[in-house]
């Protein structure tokens, strides 16, 4: 064999196995679990955010929002609007109808 394809080889072994990751226990392979428990300071109940339903999201409607349902952020959502698909906890969703209207809230 000759010595440049030798090392090609070499490289070409050493680069595959960096990329491969083994879990260093059962619990590694295991993914986190979001927090869901109510005592959670960031546990968020979209139902307690239905009074902004119908409404425009104004600064203090959003405010008033993401406080009745105990969130960490708030974000509005225009329908048809590319979002992040990342779960947090303590993150209130209020989507707004065509009309700009606060039309569903959600937590994600």
């Amino acid at each position: 064999m000759s010595r440049s394809l030798m090392l090609s080889a070499i490289v070409l072994s050493l680069a595959l196995s960096a990329c491969a990751q083994a879990p260093t226990s059962e619990a590694a392979a295991v993914p986190p679990q979001p927090a869901t428990d109510p005592a959670s300071p960031s546990h968020c109940d979209a139902g307690k955010a239905s009074d902004a339903i119908g409404q425009l999201p104004s600064a203090v409607v959003v405010e008033a929002a993401r406080k009745a349902a105990g969130a960490e952020v708030v974000r509005t959502l225009r329908q048809g609007q590319p979002i992040t698909k990342e779960f947090r906890v303590g993150r209130l969703n209020l989507v707004l109808d065509a009309e700009g209207r606060i039309a569903s809230a959600n937590c994600s």
